[in-house]
């Protein structure tokens, strides 16, 4: 029997900065089963692209650095919309080549930038939870003034996924606050096609909501 990829199946949120040390100390009411603060850290990701080719099939090219390591993957959308997602992650350079070369002949692993154009480049600083021993709760603020939450959860059945995340964030509302919540990337287009990008780099690139879902 073949085994089952597991999938990353996230919800983002809008929350109030006020609450994160009563996220912290969980103190909110009701209070989380069991919190675990995990880490806090930086990274910069760097997404790769040329004519909008992968993402208008849903695939987001990322390079992920930190400053002890690097990592390339692949992120393709399984289903979902800007607020609510399920992603396969693929890291593997077979694969990653795989899954690029039938929409980029060109792409390289060879090259500098795989042989595409740059896409977007920012830097995240990421808070870490684990809450009730499964979800992983993750708040994102940028270096262009961007802050979003994740909820996250790998998962074989996106369905039975969202559905355990929407009970959770529901049993939890006073944190999880309701609102479309604006992702990285989405963020990032929208401040680049207005002129207020205040870090990160990038070009421009033109997105439908009716057919893209965006990486966080």
């Amino acid at each position: 029997m073949a085994v089952k990829r597991l999938l990353e199946v996230e919800s983002k949120f809008l929350f109030n900065p006020s609450l994160v040390a009563t996220l912290q100390s969980n103190r909110g009411h009701p209070a989380f089963k069991r919190l675990e603060a995990l880490h806090t850290h930086t990274f910069t990701d760097t997404y790769y692209d040329r004519r909008d080719t992968l993402s208008k099939n849903g695939i987001w090219l990322r390079q992920r650095t930190t400053e002890a390591s690097m990592m390339v993957e692949a992120k393709v959308r399984i289903c979902g919309d800007f607020s609510r997602s399920t992603f396969d992650e693929i890291t593997d350079w077979q694969d990653i080549t795989a899954i690029i070369r039938p929409h980029l002949p060109e792409f390289s692993t060879q090259k500098k930038g795989f042989g595409l154009d740059l896409l977007a480049e920012f830097t995240t600083t990421r808070q870490e939870f684990r809450a009730d021993d499964q979800f992983a709760v993750v708040l994102d603020h940028t270096d262009f003034g961007h802050s979003v939450g994740e909820v996250e959860l790998m998962a074989e059945d996106e369905k039975e996924a969202h559905g355990a995340i929407d009970q959770f964030m529901a049993r939890y509302a006073w944190f999880f606050l309701k609102g479309k919540a604006e992702g990285k990337l989405e963020a990032y287009f929208r401040a680049q096609s207005t002129g207020h990008l205040t870090g990160g780099r990038g070009v421009a690139i033109t997105l439908r909501e009716e057919d893209q879902t965006l990486e966080s």
